[in-house]
């Protein structure tokens, strides 16, 4: 990790900026509003790039008792032309997909409707068809740091052998 990232809270902001794990972009809502969103992916469409993004909204959990008001994400995207790039983001590692091109590795969300719980994300390799749940691109540098975070290895592909090999 850079000198300037937060190892807990992720990318370092500049003042004035919220902390996020990874790039924010400045997005104008349908109703003229701004916000700060997390870029997870550039896509190319047949009419023109569009950013997958992450916001966390407050969510209501409770525990002993007592209710609490914990982050819930939100995925969303966003054509280009609605987000504006803020300065000293670090865009370079945010992964692209574009038609007909495989990504290196996925990294899964898990979607849970019962009881049963497993590991909050999965990692694959990019041709992987083994993933269910919403899928992401990841690069290399991104695939590593969530499999050593809180995910789990895909079964089926193996990614962590040349991923923790590789490091």
């Amino acid at each position: 990790m850079s000198g300037d990232q937060d190892e807990e809270h992720g990318v370092g902001q500049p003042a004035g900026l919220p902390r996020a794990d990874g790039p924010l972009v400045d997005v104008i809502l349908p109703d003229g509003q701004h916000l700060y969103a997390v870029v997870k992916a550039r896509v190319r469409e047949p009419d023109g790039w569009w950013y997958d993004l992450q916001i966390h909204v407050p969510h209501q959990s409770s525990e002993h008792g007592r209710l609490l008001a914990l982050p819930a994400a939100v995925d969303f995207r966003a054509p280009a032309a609605l987000c504006t790039p803020v300065d000293g983001q670090p865009y370079d590692h945010v992964p692209t997909m574009r038609p007909g091109v495989t990504p290196a590795w996925k990294v899964e969300e898990k979607v849970y409707f019962g009881p049963e719980r497993g590991p909050a994300r999965i990692v694959h390799r990019g041709d992987c068809r083994a993933a269910r749940d919403l899928a992401r691109p990841a690069s290399t540098e991104q695939a590593r740091t969530v499999l050593d975070r809180d995910a789990a290895a895909c079964e089926v592909c193996r990614p962590d052998r040349p991923l923790r090999s590789a490091a």
